[in-house]
């Protein structure tokens, strides 16, 4: 996009181009679990097939079961993980339909911490990151560049991003959060089983019962997602449930490949999604990436990438922004709604 371009225009590139941070920092924690059961969401006593409701979801939660121990494995050896990416993004604003590229280089590690760095033709646009306690946005496409600052990046801050808080860029900073549109996320021992209303867009008619059943579970306080998998026991779609009208975002998870990693065996590398596609229906907008060849190691990795002192001297933003993001149990509401923002030019 050329620079002369009404800032509008490249507002609305850069908040997107931050937005492909929600899917590109896989990775995460162990934690053990077994799935729980509920009730099917359809109606009726039989599906189309015949097969009995209830015997299939007790077949489904034998399967997924073994597939959750698996996954959760795959989760514990994706603490690190780096990658150059390419990025392409779709989107609707005021001037129309628009599509857009840029090349990123993808870091984390462990103590939750992040790094994203998208380019252009070699010039920075943005970088994003986060120490595990604070996270940032340097936004270095437009004049004058700018750094906002979030004192604490509280996982909560999801759910009040989602429903439109002040805290909007939170989602985007929190590696806890990112790695789970990544299929990435560690699930814990309280997921249950549910049937899904249809099998995903472009599936067989029926599926099989993986096609037709999801694990669901809370990340974070008031945020719910269903992750589908395959029959390899990877995830292949990932949704992030509303509170009634719908998926918010719909993560596609394809193209899997083994992860080299420090001191693993080839065959016991990890599997990462090369290729994630991302639609988000209220932002009109779809993301794609496609990961080159991630490493499950740091090569190029470096701690400055996580230290906001040495990131401010190097990248020497013209104004700084913070922003604290107030508990929003401790406020007694919506996180966004108690944050506060102070500027220094």
């Amino acid at each position: 996009m050329a620079t002369g371009e009404h800032g509008t225009r490249r507002g609305v590139r850069a908040a997107m181009l931050t937005a492909m941070l929600a899917t590109a920092l896989p990775g995460g924690p162990f934690v053990g679990c077994a799935p729980r059961a509920t009730e099917p969401v359809i109606s009726g006593g039989v599906d189309a097939g015949g097969a009995d409701l209830e015997s299939e979801l007790k077949e489904a939660e034998r399967l997924l079961g073994a597939i959750i121990d698996s996954h959760n494995l795959r989760a514990s050896r994706l603490d690190t993980l780096e990658s150059r990416a390419s990025l392409e993004l779709r989107y609707r604003d005021s001037d129309g339909e628009h599509f857009d590229q840029c090349e990123a280089d993808i870091f984390l590690a462990s103590g939750d911490r992040g790094a994203l760095r998208a380019t252009k033709v070699g010039t920075n646009l943005l970088w994003v990151g986060s120490d595990g306690v604070r996270g940032w946005v340097f936004l270095l496409e437009k004049d004058p560049t700018s750094l906002t600052v979030y004192d604490r990046v509280d996982t909560r801050a999801w759910s009040s991003a989602l429903d439109g808080g002040a805290a909007d860029e939170l989602i985007l900073l929190a590696p806890k959060s990112v790695r789970t549109l990544g299929g990435m996320h560690a699930i814990p021992a309280d997921a249950r089983v549910v049937r899904l209303p249809d099998a995903p867009s472009g599936e067989p008619a029926g599926g099989s019962v993986l096609d037709r059943h999801a694990v669901v579970y809370a990340p974070f306080a008031g945020c719910e997602i269903a992750l589908r998998f395959t029959a390899d026991g990877l995830p292949a779609e990932v949704r992030v449930l509303d509170r009634g009208d719908g998926p918010r975002f719909v993560a596609r998870l394809s193209e899997y490949t083994p992860a080299p990693a420090a001191n693993l065996a080839q065959g016991a590398w990890p599997k990462v999604p090369r290729r994630i596609e991302v639609d988000a229906a209220r932002r009109g907008a779809t993301v794609r990436i496609y990961l080159d060849e991630p490493a499950a190691m740091m090569r190029r990795m470096k701690p400055r990438f996580f230290s906001l002192e040495e990131l401010t001297a190097q990248l020497r933003p013209d104004s700084v922004k913070h922003v604290l993001a107030i508990d929003p149990v401790e406020a007694g509401g919506d996180a966004g709604a108690g944050s506060a923002a102070g500027s220094v030019p």
